[in-house]
């Protein structure tokens, strides 16, 4: 006969279970935690590395630009300077090539003109330079004042004849003498030439051989 067998059910441990959904949950937050403090670490430090390469960027544009700006103003001063040195010199010499040759010319033009005014100061009025003659050609009852440009044109007639209206005033040593306009230059701009002799003007240009020639007006103007 066979011996009967008594089978006792096992029930889980539901506490032990639970327990260890709790750990599983704890262990499950703290490894989300930690991904995202993770996360949130790495994200400061992308940002950190982008704020340090944008400002080093924007460091490195201010440095360039603000060298460009100095090396653009460095430039506009060394050609300012070469050109007013270029205009002074160049100015100098084209006085020196009218001196004597306008002498020459008015002289053969019967304008008695027996010695040239030099180194003429600049007239002011209220302390401010109102006028500078270029070259004067003078004897006791006149005198031929003569701008001296390297390139004239209209504007610098109309210019010159607005200066000449106070030339008397401003020039006491001319006053008592009859004065006669002139210009000279290399360069007549725009018919610039045609233009002063019209303007009663005697127009002298600088040709070749470093040798200047003359045009008379119709009817010269005096002051």
């Amino acid at each position: 006969m066979k011996e009967e067998m008594t089978v006792t059910p096992q029930f889980p441990d539901f506490g032990a279970l639970l327990e260890s959904v709790k750990e599983n949950g704890r262990l499950m937050r703290e490894d989300h935690e930690r991904y995202r403090q993770a996360m949130a670490e790495r994200e400061a430090k992308w940002e950190k590395e982008k704020a340090e390469r944008d400002a080093k960027w924007e460091k490195e544009k201010a440095e360039r630009e603000a060298k460009w700006e100095k090396d653009r103003a460095d430039t506009r001063r060394a050609i300012r300077e070469m050109r007013e040195l270029f205009t002074t010199q160049w100015g100098r010499l084209v006085e020196a090539l009218c001196k004597p040759a306008a002498l020459a010319l008015f002289k053969k033009e019967g304008v008695q003109i027996d010695r040239i005014y030099e180194g003429i100061h600049k007239a002011k009025v209220d302390g401010q330079d109102v006028m500078e003659i270029d070259v004067a050609l003078c004897d006791t009852t006149t005198a031929v004042i003569v701008e001296v440009k390297s390139r004239c044109d209209n504007h610098d007639i109309d210019y010159f004849l607005s200066q000449m209206g106070h030339c008397k005033e401003w020039y006491p040593d001319f006053a008592n003498k009859q004065l006669y306009v002139a210009v000279a230059a290399i360069e007549y701009a725009g018919g610039a030439d045609t233009y002063a002799s019209r303007q009663g003007l005697y127009v002298l240009q600088l040709g070749g051989e470093d040798t200047y020639t003359m045009t008379a007006p119709r009817e010269a103007r005096t002051y």
